[in-house]
């Protein structure tokens, strides 16, 4: 090709009278569509993953007889899922029949919302998450004859048979985790996402660079 797609596009809108060259609004409405097709497939197959891991960890906590705890942490991560599969179906309604910047503007602010909402959510769904998880450890050290044995000779206090200074060290982690869980949520969805919203944004600054 002897011209970049990138020049072909500053041409297109140089030499255009209107605000976006038809050709040059088709390049990047195809690009826009293609990177939000990603999105939506990401988010659907990240929400399969948890679904699955949901159903595994079920079994897992039951095995190591804590079912009351998988079962906890089955509910949460279905409640995930519902509230993620309900949030998708409103990417309907961002009109697609709109301009490349204005259907990127508008999905960003789907996203902004999206994301801010979840956080609301996942400040408690971690420190939750992370509670349930502490039960099979605390089943095996009741369990375990050995261990049973030094902890109720050990002197210290108990709460349901396990040292007390035990418990207010998880409820510290615990609500540490809820004081940071907007930025651990932040985090765990630009592990997933962060290539799709580098395009995202990059994609963004196109049109804002090329309208001014």
């Amino acid at each position: 090709m002897e011209k970049s797609i990138e020049n072909i596009w500053k041409e297109g809108f140089l030499k255009s009278d209107a605000l976006v060259a038809p050709k040059i609004n088709k390049l990047y409405s195809q690009k826009s569509i293609h990177i939000i097709d990603k999105f939506k497939r990401m988010m659907k197959i990240n929400i399969y993953i948890i679904l699955v891991f949901a159903f595994l960890n079920l079994g897992l906590y039951a095995a190591l007889g804590t079912p009351i705890a998988g079962g906890i942490i089955f509910l949460l991560l279905m409640g995930g899922c519902w509230i993620s599969i309900k949030r998708a179906k409103t990417l309907k309604n961002i009109n697609t029949n709109l301009s490349s910047y204005d259907y990127i503007k508008s999905f960003k602010n789907w996203l902004s919302m999206a994301i801010s909402n979840n956080i609301k959510m996942m400040r408690f769904f971690y420190p939750l998450m992370f509670l349930a998880a502490l039960m099979p450890i605390v089943h095996a050290l009741k369990a375990g004859e050995v261990t049973n044995k030094a902890i109720v000779n050990s002197g210290f206090h108990l709460i349901y048979g396990i040292p007390t200074f035990m418990w207010i060290i998880a409820l510290i982690i615990a609500v540490l985790i809820y004081v940071f869980g907007g930025k651990i949520y932040k985090w765990d969805v630009h592990l997933v996402y962060g290539s799709v919203f580098k395009k995202l944004d990059e994609l963004l600054a196109d049109l804002e660079n090329l309208r001014s």
